[in-house]
């Protein structure tokens, strides 16, 4: 539901200084630079886009970029996507049925790019991710292209995510997203990104306001796990969730300082942590497959998380809760899980369709807002 804003105001916002909070803390004011007809944006690792026109025609290849598009208003901007996007996410498909039309593409971070398969869909802005060779074939081919994906954080060390505030989180949490506004060019697509951080900014202040004053014995002790395939010993590097956790009230356990983007640890490691809460995520597209494994495998039956039936998947829409313009979305969610004492005011299914009605412009009913928190999501073959 697009909101009615003077023209004045929304040039206003347009053109605004957006101050971000790098990771020591100190003010970065970095906005989109104009010369002549050229428009600079700076992607989320630092690197600057050069655009000398509106991109109309747009390839959203990294993890979410479609979901952000999407929920910008910009969802018919969008001409190719990464292969599985047009069908692993009914409910993408249910909200945009043309979604399935979209050209797919194979992509992930090691692969390489055919060039050719951009020029003849005359792409003219890609969002894909840091993988410094591809994206040189993009500048050589002069296609723009930007990267925003994940393990691109302000933060190079665990004690820094954790000595950050809430008013460096917030920006930090919206970096993204506001990027991919700017990008857009559009006054209508930064008014839906105005609004969408207003969101974000009231829920998170909200969750701060009940948990920031847990102690450590309140907290309670949270593995996240199967970043790929059906391998619950597969998580991520501990600094890249670990404030999102803390703002639900718990305490992240997981692997730290190992390489890799999705390091896996060892059954012992895991039986030494034995969280009190299990999540599962869809990144590998098998989640139902490890929680039946957790329950039913009698080598994980002294896991307290097991006994005490606290395994949870994580919740998927348009996309995964846990990425995209649904990260804050995911913090309340399992706030409510982790601490339902504090949170007994907040129903999920009603926020679910909220979410939808005011940023997809859908209305879900609530049989549909449960199936995304059960994990709305089918792998395709």
């Amino acid at each position: 539901m697009k909101k009615i804003v003077s023209v004045f105001i929304l040039t206003a916002l347009f053109a605004m200084t957006l101050c971000i909070c790098s990771s020591a803390g100190e003010e970065d004011s970095r906005e989109p630079s104009t010369e002549g007809n050229t428009v600079t944006v700076e992607d989320l690792v630092g690197r600057e886009v050069v655009q000398d026109h509106v991109p109309q025609r747009v390839a959203a290849m990294g993890g979410p970029t479609y979901e952000m598009m999407f929920m910008l208003g910009a969802k018919d901007r969008v001409v190719m996507v990464k292969s599985g996007h047009t069908t692993n996410y009914p409910l993408a498909l249910l909200t945009n049925p043309d979604l399935a039309d979209y050209i797919g593409v194979a992509a992930n971070p090691s692969s390489a790019v055919n060039i050719e398969d951009y020029l003849k869909n005359d792409i003219d802005l890609v969002l894909y991710y840091d993988n410094e060779p591809e994206l040189k074939k993009f500048e050589n081919a002069g296609i723009p292209a930007a990267v925003l994906t994940l393990h691109t954080g302000n933060f190079d060390t665990l004690e820094e995510v954790k000595n950050q505030t809430l008013d460096e989180y917030i920006p930090y949490a919206t970096k993204t997203v506001r990027i991919l506004a700017e990008l857009l060019q559009d006054e209508e697509v930064m008014a839906e990104y105005k609004d969408w951080e207003a969101y974000c900014t009231e829920k998170l202040r909200m969750i701060y306001e009940r948990t920031s004053g847990l102690s450590d014995e309140e907290r309670r002790t949270v593995y996240w796990a199967n970043t790929w395939g059906e391998n619950v010993l597969a998580s991520y590097t501990l600094k890249y969730l670990y404030y999102e956790i803390w703002l639900a009230g718990g305490t992240l356990i997981g692997p730290e300082g190992m390489s890799g983007n999705f390091p896996e640890v060892t059954k012992e490691q895991l039986f030494a942590w034995d969280p009190e809460i299990i999540l599962v995520d869809n990144h590998g597209g098998y989640p139902k497959l490890v929680i039946q494994d957790l329950y039913n495998n009698p080598d994980w039956s002294a896991l307290q998380a097991v006994q005490n039936e606290e395994i949870y998947g994580i919740p998927s829409g348009v996309f995964f809760l846990d990425k995209g313009s649904t990260t804050s979305l995911m913090v309340l969610w399992l706030a409510t899980v982790l601490h339902p004492d504090l949170f007994s005011d907040v129903n999920m299914v009603e926020e679910i369709q909220y979410y939808y009605r005011e940023f997809y412009e859908y209305e879900l009913t609530e049989e549909q807002a449960q199936h995304v928190l059960d994990g709305w999501f089918e792998k395709a073959g």
